[in-house]
């Protein structure tokens, strides 16, 4: 199933500010996510409806809608502050 990948603007304005090895791994991340939406951990409590995804030090938090096969890209952000 190949879903189609929408990154909010302040994740896009995050991983433009990324340095350029970690820019290059989430892009893969984002690739083999939208291949597979639910290879990510789904998350529990206020964020339930989100999956996260680890890429080193860094987490892809995304919702998944499975009926549009879209998956939303809401946070990319160090391990430290993402769920703040």
């Amino acid at each position: 199933m190949l879903a189609k990948i929408l990154v909010r603007k302040s994740a896009r304005k995050r991983l433009l500010r990324l340095p350029k090895h970690i820019h290059i791994k989430v892009i893969n991340c984002l690739d083999a996510i939208s291949l597979n939406p639910l290879v990510g951990i789904k998350l529990h409590g206020e964020l339930s409806e989100y999956y996260k995804f680890r890429v080193g030090d860094y987490r892809i938090l995304y919702k998944f809608d499975s009926k549009r096969k879209l998956v939303e890209v809401a946070k990319i952000e160090h391990r430290q502050g993402v769920y703040k």
